[in-house]
């Protein structure tokens, strides 16, 4: 950092411990702004990223975020890419700050989500998904809004969830599983949110890896469950839960190539249950996707997933 722009961040740390906040970010604003007029970018990048942890540290979160949204832009007009690890490394670390039910978060997911966007990464970055992921499903447990808000605060966060990383996956599947506990409804239509999901974007091992980490909870709290095993697969069998066995049988179905016979056998034998807890659509469309399967209406849904996209982010 040179001497001129550190001058600069510590006049801007005074007016913040004075209380003078508005003064600070305006002042800032402007600052920054000199330098892209100047095409200095980097000191630009710098004095944005410094001016919104101080604001955010200091609880001013409206306008830590205004200067987090006018970084982004930055790294548009400097072409920053989410492939440069220090722009990527900044926006990760001054979000991280905002708090999970900051009404700001929103506008910021969408727009660091499409900046990070690449040809390998064609819905974003899977770091960037799991920071507002794990924020949104958080935000859940202290959130006093109604129960069609929480709803539309899970489905955004279920959405970055299933497309982050690894640690998405445990905090998505434990957020699940509690999710269960919580109700007196078969537990199997709660993981299969998350194998549907997964299985959506031919993430079979992620798909894999939930259910494996579910049952795992699932059969040491609830014990009663006979195990069934059958050429290296093993199920374990509740009599009571029927979605739990179907979604075990259906990972394993997924799995396998050329296996549509059996696809259809499954999905027959559970196709009351499925229609009880309205899962037909979305296992019809899988036995489409996964084996061409002439199921249900082929002109609805043709790309379910690029339709939840479509309309959490419009």
């Amino acid at each position: 950092m040179s001497d001129k722009l550190s001058r600069t961040i510590q006049r801007f740390q005074a007016k913040i411990d004075s209380g003078s906040f508005y003064e600070a970010h305006q002042t800032l604003r402007t600052i920054a702004n000199r330098y892209i007029k100047a095409k200095q970018y980097d000191e630009a990048i710098n004095l944005l990223y410094q001016g919104s942890v101080i604001l955010a540290k200091n609880k001013e979160y409206t306008s830590a975020c205004d200067l987090i949204v006018y970084l982004l832009e930055v790294y548009h007009e400097s072409s920053k890419t989410i492939d440069d690890k220090d722009a990527k490394d900044k926006i990760i670390e001054v979000i991280s700050y905002i708090p999970s039910s900051d009404p700001g978060l929103a506008d910021l997911s969408k727009r660091a989500v499409e900046w990070s966007k690449n040809e390998s990464n064609k819905f974003g970055d899977h770091d960037l998904h799991n920071l507002f992921g794990t924020k949104f499903l958080n935000s859940l447990g202290e959130s006093k809004a109604d129960d069609v808000e929480k709803r539309k605060i899970f489905s955004v966060g279920e959405f970055h969830s299933i497309l982050g990383n690894s640690s998405s996956l445990n905090t998505y599947t434990d957020f699940l599983y509690q999710w269960a506990k919580s109700s007196d409804e078969d537990e199997g239509i709660f993981i299969t949110r998350a194998v549907v999901n997964y299985a959506y974007l031919k993430n079979i091992e992620f798909a894999k890896e939930c259910l494996s980490k579910f049952m795992a909870k699932l059969i040491k709290d609830s014990p009663n469950y006979e195990t069934l095993t059958q050429d290296h697969h093993t199920v374990y069998y509740y009599p009571q839960k029927s979605v739990i066995n179907f979604v075990q049988l259906l990972v394993i179905t997924l799995c396998k190539q050329d296996a549509g016979h059996k696809f259809l056998k499954l999905f027959d034998l559970y196709k009351a249950d499925l229609t009880h807890y309205q899962l037909v659509g979305p296992v019809e469309y899988l036995g489409r996707f996964y084996f061409n399967l002439k199921l249900g209406n082929p002109a609805a849904n043709q790309n379910m997933f690029a339709n939840l996209m479509g309309d959490l982010f419009k």
